[in-house]
């Protein structure tokens, strides 16, 4: 062992801590009597000096390390002896043997610690030559293995006060958590019966620590309709040694309710059952917020209702659901609502919708689902029971009953409706079922307000629009007009523009510009739709070199991928392929991806694909955040960083309170998760300061930036540079 180790287990040991350092003196008298000598020293010998742990006959409390006869036994680690230290030239001039205590004889054997160290050496010593003699080694040695011995106590004895207090210091720890998390423990003793709650589980239950405690009146704290699970998950875990976990309400002394998680198991000692035990956790805030989510992502805000996201996901089921019933939806559209909003205002407008989802509410069976699918529309899906022909006479008779009157404060509003219905067989996808009921409901309007419509083969009209973008679509990209803008994506923080979203931009045959809206029923189109996406990757990597020298070398490019790019893998491969040139590394890239792409079957490989993307060292958003509660799922399914707030709660800001509540909601929810948040569509200075004292990380949107190509966005620094 070298001399680090050496030292390194000594002052582990702490000797100049030791509980009853009069042992050691003893030990040391008793050495000089055994040796009828004037001197015996435990000597340790440290980095700079020698000093004693027992003494007899010294008055010196230590000395230099030089000095040290006692170095000699160590640096050996074996016994030494001297007869005469003035015939030792090692020993003639040293200040112990020319001065007092003038030490003519010494006799020496090393002291070890457990793991074999030499900590020092026990030795005695005389002022007379020749005192002792090879014979006496044994006699010494013993004492000092009797030294070691104490040692070793010494050591335990400290390991064991270090370990207490590190106990101590762990509970008053575990006792802190407890309630930062609002988590007890509990125990209920098999043989006794005997029930032990945690400080923290008092806490919850809202009762003092002197409470008598016993299982049946703790299961009281339970609500009534809580109090069989709570007695049953004890009995299995009891008969049957199975963990447990529920989830339930317990009411406090004052009436307040608490929803508690617990868990717990059967402990068994030496085979036999001893007692149950487990944690106690308080989360009633969170099941609140939880609640408060899934209600806000699933729900329409104005009118309670289920919202479009909620009713894409049903239909979805619904179309996949292995009974193979054909499935049936309507879609409802307000007849004169425009006017009603331009008349009355739209806080009269958000009255009538509310007025509506009541009596559409009112007017459908139990099992029929209803939701309100954007503006003054609704779509409802019907049973598997109800046919086109059912499904007519309901539009039939909501369109008569609301032409009657829908109640407004405290008059009446006449408001009819028009219906367009569709139908598709089992397995059905429900894009086109939607769309079919979408293209329904137009012609009636074109046939006149108030009417039911039911698709059929002849309303191409809807079909031609579709092909008309399609078109527009082919020839942009066979003439290389379709290229990509970019919107600024601006850190809240300190104003800096850390990404910028690629979006589609492309000029028709007539030179008008148009927008990925204006041709969104050809991007639907699975080839279109990866012709579109190869050459925005490639516009994008081509032209992010300059976006990095205009924003840096961390600015990162979101890019919109379709669904069956992902599934497929290819957009994987197309910027495996393109980041090669050098130009832009998949660390710039932001992969932004919208909840209805992981709502697919083939789910699990869009969620390969993400994680390869992000191992690579791409980020992922999922866009539209907060329209569709699937994107709670998401958020723990997919490997997502960054949520995208839709636009519509941000332009809410100003004037609704629940979506500024659903955006804090989000916020909140995300940044717990670690993940960060991009605003989109900030118009203002209003929405501007809400979200940014909201905690929202990042915005987008025309208060900063609108959509542009870089030299104009190069411009744009430029000119906000030369303001600053």
């Amino acid at each position: 062992m070298d001399e680090v180790d050496r030292l390194e287990t000594l002052y582990k040991l702490a000797l100049d801590q030791v509980r009853r350092p009069e042992i050691f003196g003893h030990i040391t008298q008793l050495a000089a009597e055994m040796f009828d000598c004037e001197i015996s020293l435990i000597s340790i010998i440290d980095s700079q000096r020698q000093w004693f742990l027992g003494k007899t006959g010294l008055k010196l409390g230590e000395t230099p390390r030089d000095g040290a006869i006692c170095s000699m036994p160590v640096a050996t680690g074996a016994p030494t002896l001297i007869d005469d230290a003035m015939s030792e030239p090692r020993l003639s001039e040293n200040p112990l043997v020319t001065g007092q205590p003038y030490v003519r004889s010494y006799l020496g054997v090393p002291i070890r610690a457990e793991n074999g160290a030499v900590l020092g050496a026990l030795c005695v010593l005389s002022r007379k030559p020749s005192a002792f003699r090879h014979e006496d080694l044994h006699r010494l040695e013993t004492l000092a293995e009797l030294t070691e011995q104490s040692i070793a106590v010494h050591a335990k004895t400290l390991e064991l006060t270090r370990a207490n207090t590190a106990l101590s210091q762990l509970n008053r720890v575990f006792k802190q958590a407890e309630r930062a998390a609002n988590i007890g423990a509990w125990r209920v003793d098999l043989t006794t019966d005997e029930l032990s709650w945690s400080d923290q589980v008092y806490a919850i239950h809202g009762i003092s620590e002197e409470t008598d405690l016993s299982v049946v009146n703790a299961i009281d704290f339970y609500a009534e309709e809580d109090r069989e699970l709570v007695s049953q998950s004890l009995i299995d875990a009891l008969d049957r040694s199975e963990p447990f976990s529920f989830e339930a309400c317990v009411v406090r002394p004052d009436g307040e309710r608490r929803r508690v998680r617990a868990v717990g198991e059967r402990i068994d000692i030496d085979g036999q059952p001893d007692s149950i035990a487990g944690i106690f956790l308080d989360h009633t805030e969170e099941h609140v917020r939880n609640a408060e989510l899934k209600r806000a992502a699933e729900r329409d805000q104005l009118t309670g209702l289920y919202n479009r996201a909620e009713f894409d996901r049903r239909l979805t089921k619904a179309l996949n659901d292995p009974d193979g019933s054909p499935v049936t939806v309507l879609l409802l559209d307000l007849d004169g609502f425009k006017q009603v909003n331009d008349s009355l205002g739209h806080l009269a407008g958000d009255e009538v919708l509310k007025a509506v989802a009541r009596r559409l509410q009112h007017e459908a069976a139990d099992d029929t689902f209803i939701a309100r699918w954007g503006g003054d529309e609704f779509a409802i899906l019907f049973p598997s029971s109800v046919g086109l022909k059912e499904a007519s006479e309901f539009g039939d008779k909501l369109s008569s009953n609301l032409a009657e009157h829908v109640d407004f404060g405290d008059g009446t509003l006449t408001v009819g409706c028009t219906c367009g219905i569709a139908q598709l067989p089992s397995g059905g996808e429900s894009a086109e079922l939607v769309r079919r009921a979408d293209v329904a409901l137009y012609d009636g309007k074109a046939d006149g307000k108030g009417s039911v419509s039911c698709w059929n083969r002849e309303m191409a009209a809807r079909q031609q629009a579709r092909q008309s973008a399609i078109t527009d679509l082919k020839h942009a990209l066979a003439a290389n007009r379709v290229f990509p803008v970019y919107q600024p994506i601006v850190d809240l923080g300190d104003g800096r523009v850390v990404a910028a979203e690629a979006l589609l931009r492309l000029h028709d045959d007539n030179g008008r510009l148009l927008s990925a809206a204006d041709v969104a029923p050809a991007i639907i189109d699975p080839v279109l739709s990866h012709k579109v996406s190869n050459l925005m990757l490639e516009r994008v990597f081509a032209e992010g070199a300059d976006l990095l020298a205009l924003y840096g070398p961390d600015c990162r490019i979101g890019i919109n991928s379709s669904e069956a790019d992902l599934r497929k893998g290819e957009c994987l491969d197309q910027i495996t392929r393109l980041a090669k040139n050098g130009n832009l590394a998949p660390r710039n890239l932001i992969v932004e991806v919208t909840e209805t792409m992981l709502l697919t079957d083939d789910s699990g490989a869009i969620c390969d694909c993400l994680t390869t993307l992000e191992a690579m060292g791409c980020k992922i958003a999922l866009d539209d955040f907060g329209t569709g509660f699937s994107s709670l799922t998401h958020l723990r399914n997919f490997p997502i960083h960054t949520v995208k707030i839709d636009r519509e709660f941000v332009s809410s800001i100003d004037e609704d309170h629940q979506a500024r509540l659903i955006i804090q909601a989000i916020v909140q929810m995300a940044r717990s998760l670690g993940l960060s948040v991009v605003a989109e569509g900030v118009e203002n200075e209003s929405q501007f300061n809400f979200l940014k004292s909201s905690g929202c990380s990042h915005a987008q949107g025309f208060f900063f930036a609108k959509p542009s190509l870089i030299p104009e966005l190069t411009a744009m620094a430029t000119q906000s540079r030369r303001r600053a």
